[in-house]
């Protein structure tokens, strides 16, 4: 019983062999291969089939690639001088937000005007009077021509020009309801 296994063995090593043999034969580019040429080789692996196998294993199979000849091999992550370069910078980024979120909250903390916290004084220096709205009475935050009287008129009322110098909006009609 157990020589028979050995057989079976045996066999099955061969034709895994054989077959693997013969697989590479056929995927091989026939400019690389040494001595025959491809259907020789395949020839051989057929006719002697063991034997055959194991001369093209040790005499017919191209030599390893050599790093130079070969193609370009990957580079990881680590290895690719770009990516460090990025790497680094987003961490310089990182830093630098955090350093200012860290002053930003420093001058919040002291009671000083920080950044978007409505805080700073409105432009021109002046406060608002107590209990009249921040933004200085009616008029909109979004549109300094517009007076808030329901008039459209304002700094593009006639030939009056914006702040950027630009020739205001023409009057909107009054509204009849």
């Amino acid at each position: 019983m157990g020589r028979a296994i050995l057989i079976i063995g045996a066999a099955a090593l061969a034709v895994g062999v054989i077959v693997y043999s013969l697989i590479e034969c056929a995927r091989t580019d026939s400019v690389a291969m040494r001595g025959l040429r491809k259907g020789g080789w395949i020839a051989v692996i057929l006719l002697l089939p063991l034997v055959g196998a194991l001369l093209w294993l040790f005499l017919g199979r191209p030599r390893a690639v050599q790093e130079t000849g070969g193609p370009a091999r990957a580079k990881g992550p680590d290895d690719d001088p770009q990516f460090l370069r990025n790497l680094e910078e987003r961490r310089r980024q990182q830093q630098q937000a955090e350093k200012l979120r860290r002053w930003e909250e420093e001058l919040r903390r002291k009671g000083g005007p920080a950044a978007g916290d409505g805080s700073a004084p409105p432009p021109g220096g002046r406060s608002p009077a107590p209990g009249a709205p921040a933004d200085g009475g009616g008029s909109s935050a979004a549109d300094p021509r517009d007076p808030g009287d329901g008039t459209g008129g304002g700094a593009g009322h006639g030939g009056d020009r914006d702040a950027d110098g630009r020739p205001g909006r023409p009057p909107r009609p009054p509204r009849h309801d």
